[in-house]
């Protein structure tokens, strides 16, 4: 069974590798001095503002709200940055509130995602 399969995958292979050397290319193309000369000269167009990430808008009532939910349970140390799609959390918390932290975060953030960059100390 192994000979037969290793016959046909042989001849398979033999067959695959005749198909990509027979017969002349008929789609190569003759570039002349000329024609290379023209197309050598185009012009690059100039970008007039670098291409960049957008950015998404800042939803400072969430901010606030979230902001204020932390300081409330003693979470001074946290920076809260909020946008329409999520809150960002960034900082550091004392060792077994980071949980904490991110469920106030997630409850005031009216069940935005949050992006937990926390720390503990």
């Amino acid at each position: 069974m192994k000979i037969k399969f290793l016959a046909v995958l042989g001849l398979a292979a033999v067959a695959g590798f005749a198909g990509c050397k027979g017969g002349a290319n008929t789609n190569t193309a003759v570039v002349t001095n000329s024609t290379m000369n023209t197309n050598m000269t185009m012009a690059t167009p100039a970008m007039s503002t670098p291409m960049s990430t957008p950015v998404a808008a800042p939803d400072m009532a969430t901010q606030k709200t979230v902001e204020d939910a932390l300081k409330k349970a003693g979470l001074n140390d946290v920076t809260v940055s909020a946008t329409m799609t999520e809150v960002t959390l960034r900082g550091s918390v004392a060792k077994g509130k980071l949980g904490e932290a991110v469920r106030i975060a997630t409850e005031a953030g009216k069940s935005k995602k949050v992006n937990n960059q926390l720390v503990e100390k």
